[in-house]
């Protein structure tokens, strides 16, 4: 161990000017570690506190902007609530089409054409949602088919054209629909893939009208008459 008369006269040698050096270092260095000990946590702090800030004034921003752009609330909640009737009419929870057909059957007399047949099918499960093929049969002329097609486009129940096939008979035209309808939510079983792609009103009508001069120019085959019995 070092001599403690040593150290004394080791301070005495010292210059005080020295001393003087060395005890601001030492205060530096206690300052030093008290503010990384005790200021840097509330800087953070502070940051975090005006993040926050910066965050809560957008939404208070955003909020005002809705209040100017819906001044009439009421009015505004009220075309929700209808968007809302709309959607759940469009893709209802349920797989009930008896809804549906009965539009059909009002939209095929409103545009002139005789529903013929309905056939639906299975369900499938897809990703979240589920789909039901439906065959609808219907005869008309040609203005009527389309009416008849814009109708079950513009309706409240979400569905998409598969195909469809037109043939002629007795006079009128004979259309079958593949439909896909919809509905939301699925009913446990296991998910199959797409079987075809649906087809857009613009793309029946080029359709149609590619399938319809072939139908006219085939001509309608009538009944031979049977020998009366001998």
């Amino acid at each position: 161990m070092v001599d403690r008369q040593k150290l004394l006269s080791y301070a005495r040698e010292v210059s005080p000017k020295y001393l003087v050096v060395l005890y601001l270092t030492l205060l530096l260095a206690l300052t030093a570690g008290v503010s990384s000990l005790a200021l840097y946590p509330q800087e953070e702090r502070i940051v975090a506190r005006q993040q926050q800030l910066r965050q809560e004034l957008q939404k208070v921003a955003a909020v005002e902007n809705y209040v100017l752009t819906h001044p009439d609330m009421d009015k505004h909640l009220q075309d929700l609530q209808q968007a809302l009737l709309r959607a759940e009419r469009s893709l209802p929870g349920s797989m009930d089409v008896s809804e549906f057909l009965s539009t059909l059957e009002r939209d095929a007399r409103a545009a002139g054409v005789r529903l013929t047949a309905v056939k639906p099918g299975a369900v499938t499960d897809r990703a979240g949602y589920r789909e039901m093929p439906l065959e609808v049969s219907i005869e008309g002329n040609y203005f009527a088919t389309l009416a008849f097609l814009k109708k079950l486009e513009d309706g409240s129940r979400f569905n998409l054209p598969a195909s469809f096939l037109i043939q002629q008979k007795q006079n009128v035209l004979a259309t079958r629909l593949n439909l896909l309808i919809y509905g939301y939510g699925v009913s446990g079983r296991p998910t199959t893939p797409a079987q075809s792609t649906p087809l857009t009103t613009q793309q029946q009508v080029q359709q149609l009208q590619q399938q319809l001069p072939k139908v006219l120019q085939t001509p309608a085959q009538t009944p031979s008459p049977t020998p009366p019995a001998r």
